[in-house]
């Protein structure tokens, strides 16, 4: 059953930071975005709610973002979640440790705050396709998912994102 991208599980311990992805995600690209400023509060609330995506800070202090995504995908309904993290990091290691991890995109800051709606939907329906064949993997990102640059979605047309 194909699913619309609706909620989304924020993990973002800078509040600034917070409130500029929330204004986009949810002014700009209609998402119900609820925000968890360190990592355990974000296990707690996965745990007590239903998100279909989850936007990940790589780090922060004493629990990091993929310590988060690891305990998620310890419960039953954390393995079909897409987990994408956004992450100061781009150095290539650091992006294939995130990959190989279990996430599904890292998208490296800073970002282009317009486009990251459209990012996220990218990941989102690649899961989808993932998923009606046979279950999410660290494979199933969006092309532009491929490699740690930032320059990737210059491959993408402008009508890609009609809706910004």
């Amino acid at each position: 059953m194909v699913k619309m991208l609706k909620r989304i599980l924020l993990l973002e311990d800078i509040e600034a930071n917070a409130d500029l992805i929330k204004f986009s995600l949810q002014a700009i690209s209609g998402f119900d975005v609820a925000h968890a400023s360190n990592a355990r509060q974000a296990v707690e609330m996965f745990r007590t709610g239903t998100y279909d995506l989850c936007l990940f800070d790589h780090l922060m202090p004493k629990m990091t973002g993929l310590d988060a995504m690891r305990e998620i995908r310890a419960t039953p309904e954390g393995e079909q979640v897409p987990i994408v993290f956004l992450t100061a990091r781009s150095d290539t290691a650091n992006w294939k440790q995130l990959m190989a991890s279990g996430a599904q995109a890292v998208i490296a800051k800073p970002f282009d705050i317009m486009l990251l709606g459209a990012q996220l939907l990218d990941v989102f329906h690649a899961c989808q396709i993932c998923e009606i064949n046979g279950g999410i993997d660290a494979d199933s990102g969006p092309s532009w998912a491929d490699t740690p640059t930032r320059s990737a979605l210059s491959r993408r047309s402008a009508g890609a994102y009609g809706k910004f």
